[in-house]
């Protein structure tokens, strides 16, 4: 016996004003919609993003790049653990923004756009740690080498500062 309280719920993608949202809709047993509740999926990268980023990656980078202990690190660190760093600072933050912005299948649905928030997350925290110490005279562009060191080392936790504004703006 079917009960006249029945109530069903789907879920769809849509796009609206531009973004893509997950609707949740749920039915009775007649095809009537009760509720809507409509949540912006945070799967594609859009130019308020990188404007969040950047902000996110300053939070982070500027008390950093103004530090003696970063500036030491990247003169005394072997190029092979700067690599090290880097690596796992791209493999952490792939985790973080996974885990943030693709939760459940958006990952298999939304690969390139993962991609290029990864990709886009880390360059414009690198990027920001570079001009900021360029900006302090702790880049010397003399000596890129020790520059990029510097910047990997600031980049780590500033990607994260980065991705974690995005997601709460």
């Amino acid at each position: 016996m079917s009960s006249d309280n029945e109530q069903q719920t789907a879920t769809r993608v849509e796009r609206r004003e531009g973004r893509l949202h997950s609707i949740q809709e749920v039915s009775d047993n007649v095809g009537r919609v009760l509720s809507q509740v409509a949540k912006p999926l945070k799967v594609e990268l859009h130019g308020d993003d990188i404007a969040q980023l950047v902000a996110g990656a300053c939070a982070l980078a500027i008390p950093m790049a103004f530090t003696e202990e970063v500036w030491a690190l990247g003169s005394t660190l072997s190029s092979g653990r700067i690599v090290l760093v880097a690596v796992t600072s791209v493999l952490t933050l792939a985790f973080f923004v996974r885990s943030l912005f693709y939760p459940g299948k958006h990952l298999r649905e939304y690969p390139l756009d993962f991609v290029k928030r990864l990709v886009t997350s880390y360059l414009l925290s690198l990027t920001v740690a570079m001009v900021l110490l360029i900006l302090i005279d702790k880049g010397p562009l003399d000596d890129l080498q020790l520059a990029l060191r510097r910047a990997v080392l600031i980049a780590f936790p500033a990607s994260f500062a980065a991705t974690a504004v995005d997601y709460i703006k």
